[in-house]
């Protein structure tokens, strides 16, 4: 693989504290011969990078746990440059290396000694009558419509390809993409998958049927979600969210969107264990 020579840190300063552990890896970075710049800040969805900041980047290095990768990959989207994520969280399952594992980690980026893993994202939009009301919503991870608060029961009717799916009581749907089979889908018992697979999952959040499960479809698949009226008690209002970062008010008869969106990202490997493999290792069992 190319050998990486400039890298871009970005940090979570919550997590890293003055910067001192991203510091170190700039360090580290330039006592083998690379350049690294450190932008900190714990959000960096509505962070613009600017272009000036990101020529010649090789690689960024996100600094914190699945959340700041979740962000930061918002914000390196429109790059083309793989990211490799340094777990100062709790379980990372999104990180590949941990903090004691900066120099050799660094020392194989740069000597290309590394793999690529493509990662789908999501791409969605909400439409209310015929008046679109959010368009180009992204996600790496999962587009969720939930209730927003009240516990009471959402109804969402589910469309595929534009043909009837199924209907679904519940406190809302999950649809994520493999790298989010461990998020979210999975505390809601989804399955889990490989990441770099290119399928789409839908799972049911605490759902009002004994029969709804979850369902795997094709990277292909175009589904459509349509907040429905059916209960007197039930939510007149909900929300969709793509990865907690982008999150759009649904009233009745809206209808979400959500297919495989055009762009992707790329993951640097340096692992060759398998996510069920770190599953066992980070879960137990």
């Amino acid at each position: 693989m190319k050998q990486c020579k400039n890298f871009l840190i970005i940090a979570n300063d919550t997590k890293d504290v003055n910067l001192t552990i991203s510091g170190r890896l700039k360090e580290i970075i330039e006592s083998l011969g690379g350049t690294a710049s450190v932008i900190g800040g714990g959000d960096y969805s509505d962070r613009h990078i600017d272009t000036a900041v990101m020529k010649d980047i090789d690689c960024a290095v996100i600094m914190g746990g699945d959340g700041t990768m979740l962000r930061a990959s918002h914000s390196i989207e429109d790059y083309d440059i793989p990211m490799i994520g340094v777990n100062l969280g709790t379980v990372g399952f999104l990180a590949e290396v941990t903090k004691e594992e900066m120099e050799p980690m660094v020392r194989r980026v740069m000597d290309g000694d590394y793999k690529i893993e493509e990662r789908i994202m999501l791409c969605g939009s909400v439409r209310r009558g015929d008046t679109v009301i959010a368009d180009n919503l992204q996600a790496l991870n999962d587009a969720v419509i939930a209730r927003e608060s009240a516990l009471r029961l959402i109804t969402v009717r589910i469309y595929l390809n534009g043909q009837f799916f199924d209907e679904i009581e519940g406190d809302g749907i999950i649809i994520a993409t493999p790298t989010g089979s461990t998020g979210y889908n999975l505390s809601a018992g989804g399955p889990i998958v490989n990441p770099g697979a290119r399928l789409l999952l839908m799972t049911p959040i605490s759902p009002y049927s004994m029969s709804s499960r979850s369902v795997v479809f094709g990277a292909e698949d175009e589904i459509a979600l349509e907040f429905v009226d059916k209960r007197k008690n039930g939510m007149d209002t909900g929300l969709l969210s793509f990865d907690g970062i982008s999150n759009v008010i649904m009233n009745i008869g809206d209808i979400a969107e959500v297919r495989v969106s055009d762009k992707s990202l790329n993951f640097i490997k340096l692992d060759n264990s398998s996510v069920y493999q770190k599953l066992r290792r980070k879960l137990g069992g």
